[in-house]
């Protein structure tokens, strides 16, 4: 009888322990895209913009209080999103681009891009939307003022990320799938004539960190298999530097404001890791008790914002003195930022 009894024990410890993380799964299930949005007041002039994974809401913070303004549906798998300072674009398991109006908080139309597969990337440089359409191997090029795509770029490799610069000239890519990091420069030939110039360096699968830096002199391609950062001089063109590491998952990488440090997420660590961008040398590790994803640096302040997606929180970082000054609990999965201005 005792035997038996241990017996049952055992089979019952065993399911627990497989279906944990179904039982975890179904207890974070995104919440329904049209109920009601919890709004605490207006939207600020300037705001951060958070994504929620599991519970599929966009949530806006107040940077002065750093207190939560609203939460507003937008379909579950919530994941990489972008604003042009009225709408907030946004990927998530609803057909097309989310969008949000975040001066209104409510969802509106979406964008249609069922002809060019499923996205990833999302970003807002200039006056368009671009998005990664990483199986596909594609940019496209959306313009919210006609409501058209009007550019279509091919890619090498499947893009995780993008990078675009402000006036729109240059594309930085590092592929998930085709070992190749690109710089996409738009240039003008003698006879008026626009083009795209690719230039390629050598990669791994799996990119999908990118970081460049403050002056545009640096751009740092995260390899997440191979555990390596690749360092490329972009007026010259030209690969300078490979810093290997040891660490778990690494998907993520920022420069702070000021160009001294580059921060590294751990998506099974407890840490955000430190990099000295002159010596290339990782100077600290701050614990936040989770495995983190999303980096987003604060544009007006010394601070940094760190998704601790595991740890279902934000943590708020001084870029000063690398310390964390407060944690914002209570987000399900939070991963994907941005920084809304009203225009």
């Amino acid at each position: 009888m005792k035997k038996t009894s241990n017996l049952l024990l055992l089979l019952i410890n065993l399911f627990f322990l497989d279906y944990q993380p179904l039982l975890a799964q179904a207890k974070s299930q995104a919440v329904d895209p049209d109920s009601p949005v919890v709004s605490f007041g207006s939207t600020p002039k300037e705001a951060l913009l958070v994504g929620e994974k599991d519970a599929g809401r966009l949530v806006i913070i107040d940077p002065e209080t750093l207190e939560v303004v609203a939460r507003i549906p937008a379909g579950g798998n919530l994941h990489e999103l972008a604003t042009d300072g009225r709408y907030v674009y946004i990927g998530s398991n609803l057909p097309g681009i989310t969008v949000v109006d975040a001066i209104a908080q409510k969802r509106v139309e979406p964008i249609d891009i069922s002809a060019f597969g499923d996205r990833h990337a999302i970003i807002f440089a200039g006056s368009h939307l671009y998005v990664g359409h990483e199986t596909n191997r594609l940019i496209s090029r959306y313009d919210p003022a006609t409501k058209k795509f009007d550019e279509i770029i091919g890619l090498p490799g499947g893009s995780h990320m993008l990078l675009v610069t402000p006036d729109e000239q240059r594309i930085f890519t590092a592929s998930s799938n085709g070992q190749v990091i690109a710089i996409i420069d738009r240039v003008t030939n003698e006879r008026g004539r626009k083009n795209l110039v690719f230039t390629t360096f050598p990669g791994d699968t799996r990119m999908e960190g990118m970081a460049l830096s403050p002056d545009g002199k640096e751009f740092w391609a995260l390899h997440m298999n191979a555990k390596k950062i690749s360092i490329i001089n972009v007026p010259e063109k030209k690969l300078i530097d490979t810093i290997s590491f040891e660490g778990g998952l690494n998907n993520r990488i920022k420069f702070t404001t000021d160009g001294k440090y580059v921060l590294m997420n751990e998506l099974q660590g407890n840490e955000l890791r430190v990099w000295d961008v002159a010596t290339r040398k990782e100077v600290k590790r701050i614990d936040v008790g989770a495995g983190g994803e999303g980096i987003f640096i604060d544009p007006v302040r010394p601070r940094a914002y760190y998704t601790v997606s595991a740890g279902n929180k934000l943590v708020v970082i001084d870029t000063n003195t690398m310390t964390v000054i407060k944690e914002i609990p209570g987000l399900l999965n939070p991963d994907g930022m941005d920084w809304f201005s009203a225009k």
